[in-house]
């Protein structure tokens, strides 16, 4: 099996898919599913492990796809939500339909390889250009005739946009495996990006750097994080021990998840997940 099944639990008993909604998330080393009904509440969570080995991940996918045809094509509909470390945030001033590869060249290289995608955002004032493997891209856009494709920056962002951020300045982060997810709100947004890094010193330097920039304290300022961070890792810790008040995000009343029924997993792990489905609802 080039697939493992990591994690899945139903929240709610899983009847007829036709009137409800998945949501499948492409992480850098597989799959995150959220099943929910148009409502938003919450159905059930799966996390799918793909091989890693060297040009396996797309015989993975195909493999996992193939199982789950029947079952997928089942869904009223199904949002793709993408990963995807090749993405590039552009004020729509700047954008133009000729330009979107090159300011993905000119900051990724690899002239014209993958299959470049484009979001516009809620405010009407960005794009999120991103560029995805053409071989993952055409496999998950032929598994269900009604989905939808975007990238994760992009439905970070619109749920961000919701919220009522303090005058005195507000951090935000998403960290998901070797991605870190940062937005600053100060008056107005001053900061929106995605960064890879490899240690806890890479997002501790990124943070107190980008602080300093900001005119923002690291002792008072908020910094509101969520996604797969434990607080017993040395990330945390790391984090914890520059920033004097970082807390953990809080979802919705109407999208809470019982840490009982999670067996053992953290429910601000699937953070993300809510935030997308809130985004293409």
């Amino acid at each position: 099996m080039s697939y493992t099944t990591n994690f899945s639990i139903e929240l709610e008993e899983l009847a007829a898919h036709a009137d409800k909604r998945l949501l499948v998330q492409q992480t850098e080393s597989g799959l995150r599913l959220f099943g929910y009904t148009n409502a938003l509440q919450p159905l059930f969570l799966e996390v799918i492990q793909l091989e890693e080995v060297a040009d396996a991940i797309d015989t993975a996918l195909a493999d996992w796809i193939a199982d789950k045809k029947d079952w997928l094509s089942q869904w009223q509909r199904v949002d793709f939500i993408y990963q995807a470390p090749q993405a590039v945030l552009i004020p729509v001033a700047l954008y133009g339909n000729d330009n979107g590869k090159e300011w993905l060249d000119c900051q990724f290289g690899d002239l014209f390889k993958g299959t470049t995608l484009t979001d516009l955002h809620a405010d009407a004032a960005h794009y999120t250009v991103f560029r995805l493997s053409s071989a993952v891209y055409s496999k998950l856009a032929g598994a269900h005739p009604n989905s939808t494709h975007r990238h994760q920056l992009t439905c970070w962002m619109q749920q961000l946009n919701q919220l009522q951020h303090p005058e005195t300045g507000i951090v935000y982060l998403l960290i998901d495996q070797h991605l870190v997810y940062v937005a600053i709100h100060h008056g107005e947004w001053k900061f929106f990006q995605q960064f890879e890094y490899q240690s806890p010193d890479d997002v501790s330097y990124l943070i107190l750097s980008l602080l300093q920039q900001a005119e923002l304290s690291p002792e008072t300022t908020p910094v509101i994080w969520s996604g797969w961070m434990d607080t017993s890792s040395a990330l945390y810790l790391d984090l914890y021990k520059y920033l004097g008040k970082l807390s953990l995000a809080v979802l919705p009343d109407r999208l809470q998840l019982n840490e009982r029924q999670l067996q053992g997993m953290q429910p601000h792990f699937f953070t993300s997940l809510i935030q997308a489905a809130v985004c293409v609802s």
